[in-house]
């Protein structure tokens, strides 16, 4: 599954912090997700996986990780739901998506200017 970063997103953090804290920013995010894959590698239990979709499904719309909000708040939602052996299905996916972004938002942050490397 491709994921992309909404570069509309960054653009209006970049307009919002400047470009030096948008750098951080996406450092601290990156970061963040590492820590967020770690804790789905190590057999979380079902409540675990609530908490740490909860918390991706709002930073990743801030950051404009959409395709990983959508899926965190899919997760959210089917954890409330009671269908954990969906969420067991779908954890690997879930894990690699968090571990893709996390990639992709470091290499962003690398860049001398992030917003230009996206357009």
């Amino acid at each position: 599954m491709a994921m992309t970063i909404n570069a509309e997103t960054i653009k209006r953090m970049e307009d919002e912090v400047g470009q030096e804290t948008l750098t951080l920013l996406l450092n601290v995010f990156s970061d963040e997700l590492e820590q967020y894959q770690r804790q789905l590698s190590e057999q979380p239990s079902i409540k675990q996986v609530r908490e740490i979709s909860h918390a991706i499904k709002s930073s990743a719309a801030s950051f404009g990780a959409d395709d990983l909000a959508d899926m965190a708040q899919e997760c959210e939602s089917r954890v409330k739901q009671g269908q954990e052996a969906w969420i067991l299905d779908h954890l690997p996916e879930f894990r690699q998506m968090v571990e893709g972004m996390a990639i992709e938002y470091k290499r962003l942050a690398s860049h001398d200017n992030p917003v230009n490397s996206l357009f």
